[in-house]
Parts: structure tokens; sequence; C-alpha cells
């Protein structure tokens, strides 16, 4: 589609949002007598509401999304870029305006013209991209703002928070065993024996200056045992580059009996970048009798600048993009007929998110921490499941 018939159509839409924009502060103002400011954020989010159905069918149709889920992101990152312009803006001006002696509607009127050109720049841009081009404009904004180092209130509340969740991981006898049933997830076992990786968010608490990940996920290994498991994940330590994609490189540092340390060469696609790092981890694994557990605790994470090119360097402390500061990792097994059940806990910590760009960046990075821990989940039941 053009952009000059698309300009068109945007305008064509806002115009009759304008008229029930209008209708409804009419309304509100002259017969319900409701507050100037009130009203008029009543009235624009009919409008938005109004606006994006028409968008979404007629203005950007060549955009369509694939299925509810992604609609009604969409809509949200509507709300968040459009709906924050024009509930903001037009607030603002009609209000300041109205004070100034202007009428309401008139006031309105003036604030939605002011607000129209920027809404249509960030609907194309940003609302109605595909995902991929979506992920680009904004995590591009994210990505370019001022590096940023790890806090000692970063740091404090990322060591707290571990350290309840190591708490949990090193009482053996604590119950539930998995983190999947901590969290109440209904039927992820028959999920994980079906073949699917069923996935559970665990909310972390805020920190200062930085953004914790935290998910679970879990799949099912048939026809072999725990001590199966445990000793090819011990005999494939330092060979991870062969088997799951992220790895690039890796290499065993040293072992000593059920303790490893391991360097790995991770790249994280973010899909406006991709990130390398340098990466040293601290494993170790328990075998507690039909079931066993394992830990990864990240020792080193430094992103690496020009990689793959002479000029390949290590960047120092503050001076990479912070997508990724710490990474642990919390394993379960437990034998469950002829197979194993598999669970991991991934706990990351990243810099904080802009605020402007915070509503729609904020799920992109948590889905990139998803996706991640997916990956790693599949790619493991397929290097468990060749023989």
């Amino acid at each position: 589609m053009s952009s000059l018939l698309r300009w068109t159509r945007f305008n064509g839409v806002g115009l009759a949002g304008t008229v029930v924009q209008l209708a409804v502060l009419s309304a509100l103002t002259k017969w319900l007598d409701v507050p100037v400011a009130l009203a008029t954020a009543a009235a624009v989010e009919t409008a938005i509401l109004h606006n994006f159905f028409w968008h979404q069918r007629w203005t950007w149709r060549d955009r369509p999304t694939q299925g509810t889920r992604e609609t009604l992101a969409r809509l949200r990152r509507f709300h968040a870029v459009n709906g924050l312009v024009s509930l903001v803006g037009n607030v603002i001006i009609t209000t300041a305006l109205v004070h100034a002696g202007i009428h309401p509607v008139a006031a309105n009127v003036i604030a939605i013209m002011a607000c129209s050109i920027v809404n249509y720049t960030a609907g194309d841009a940003c609302v109605f991209r595909t995902s991929a081009g979506m992920t680009v404009v904004l995590l591009a904004s994210a990505a370019a703002g001022v590096a940023q180092a790890q806090s000692r209130e970063a740091v404090k509340g990322w060591d707290t928070y571990v350290a309840s969740v190591e708490a949990r991981y090193w009482n053996a006898a604590f119950e539930p065993f998995f983190a999947l049933d901590a969290r109440k997830v209904n039927g992820w076992r028959q999920r994980a024996q079906s073949g699917a990786i069923p996935m559970a968010e665990v909310e972390p608490p805020g920190v200062a200056n930085a953004k914790m990940h935290h998910w679970a996920g879990a799949v099912f290994v048939p026809r072999t045992t725990v001590e199966a498991v445990v000793s090819r994940m011990q005999q494939g330590a330092g060979l991870e580059s062969e088997h799951y994609a992220e790895v690039k490189v890796s290499r065993l540092l040293q072992r000593d009996g059920d303790r490893l340390r391991v360097f790995m060469k991770l790249e994280r696609d973010a899909t406006v970048m991709t990130v390398t790092y340098n990466t040293e981890h601290a494993v170790e694994y328990r075998r507690l009798g039909a079931r066993a557990t394992s830990r990864s605790i990240s020792t080193k994470i430094a992103e690496v600048a020009d990689a793959g090119t002479a000029r390949e360097k290590e960047k120092g402390a503050g001076g990479d993009h912070g997508f990724l500061w710490r990474l642990n990792a919390y394993w379960r097994f437990e034998q469950l007929g002829d197979g194993v059940l598999i669970e991991c806990e991934s706990v990351s910590l990243s810099r904080s998110v802009p605020f402007v760009v915070r509503p729609v960046v904020g799920p992109i990075a948590n889905r990139i921490a998803r996706e991640s821990l997916e990956r790693t989940l599949r790619s493991l039941r397929a290097y468990l499941t060749v023989t």
C-alpha cells in the first residue's frame, strides 16, 4: 500500500474518530457535567478504541496479526504509543486552552490536529509494524541509550533474590520438588510427556536500575534414566557449541568430580542486533536417588565488541548494552516411568528499560529471556534423545 493511500485512510479514520471523540466530550461536559480533564480522557479513550479497530481492518490491513494474542499485543502497543500521545497531548493542550478561555470543543480540535502527525508516525513505525519491524525500531531506541553499569542497588537486589532461589534449591527435602508445581501450573507433566515445553514466568521483585527475569520450563525425555541423563550432560560439558544454537564456542575449563567450570561464547539475537558474550559458568551436580539437581552460576559475563573479527575485544564494565549481566540456571531431574522429567529455572539480570519505551520494549525483552530458555530445553531434549 502506498504511503499516500495509507495517509489518506489514516486521516479518514482519524476524522471519524474525531467525531466520536467530540460527541463523547460534548455529552459528558454538557449533559453530565463531568470535569473537563476527566471528560477529555474518557473521550480520547473511546476514540482510541474506535481508531484501532479501523486502522487494524483498513489503514494497515496489509499488516495483519496472527491470532488474538498478537492483536491484543498490538492493541497494548497502540495504547502505549499512540494512546500516550493522544491522552497526554489532548489532556494537556485542551485543559490549558480551556483555562485560557477557549471553548472545550474548539480546544480539543486544536489538540487533535497537533497530535495527529505524531500519531501517524508512531503507528506506522511502531504499532502496526510486523513483530520483527516493531522490535527493530523500539529495541534500537533502547540500545541507543547511554551505557548503564550495574549499580550497587541492582547487585544487592539480585543477591537477595538469588539467595531465596538458592535456599529452595539446596533444600533437597523441599516439596514440591519442581518450580512448576510450586507455581501451580496445571497439567504441565502431561504436556511435557506429550512433547510440549510447558513454561511459566516467576515474577521477581523490582530492583533499582535493573530488571530481573525468571522463567521455568520443562521437557520430558523418554526411554532413559536420571543417572544416564546426568552422566551425558556431564560428558557434554565443553561441547555445548555442538548442540545449542546460542553457544558458538565452548570448552571445559576444569573438572573436579561433579563440579565443572565451562567457558561459553553466547550469541543472543535481539532482532535489532546480535549481541555476543564471553561467559564462564560454575556447574555442579547432585544425585538424589530417583532425582538429581544441577546448578549453573555465571562467574563472568563480558559483552564482546566486533565479534568474529580481528578487532574482537571484551567491553569493560559499564561500557556494554546491559542486555545480560547475570545468568543462573537451576536444573531438576526426576524419573517418571521409563523417562525423565527435566525442569530448568533461568534467572537473569539486565539493565532497566528506558521509561519512554518500557511499555513496549519491556515485554519484548522478557520474551527474549523466555525464548532463550525454551530453545535451551528443546536443544537439550534433542541431544539426550539421540542415541
